[in-house]
């Protein structure tokens, strides 16, 4: 399965394992979008929850394959927080 992870106007497809969990899924979508943010400069990055598209907020502990089907899309909310540079 792959679910497609939305962070504000930055998109990252995630192919999911059987048996992962909501957690798994952020867990992997943040890495790879720290990937692409560490062109731009470190960033901490901390994803506050996921939801559906439509609305709905997923819990972390859910498996995945509960909640969502192929294809799927949802959207983080994170906090992006820029080191302090004096």
């Amino acid at each position: 399965m792959k679910v497609t992870v939305t962070f504000g106007q930055i998109v990252v497809v995630v192919p999911c394992k059987h048996g992962w969990t909501v957690r798994d899924l952020i867990q992997q979508a943040t890495q790879r979008y720290r990937k692409l943010l560490e062109q731009e400069g470190d960033f901490l990055v901390r994803t506050h929850h996921v939801e559906y598209c439509d609305g709905g907020i997923l819990d972390p502990d859910d498996v995945l394959s509960d909640l969502l089907e192929d294809k799927d899309k949802v959207t983080t909310i994170v906090f992006l927080i820029t080191p302090y540079s004096p």
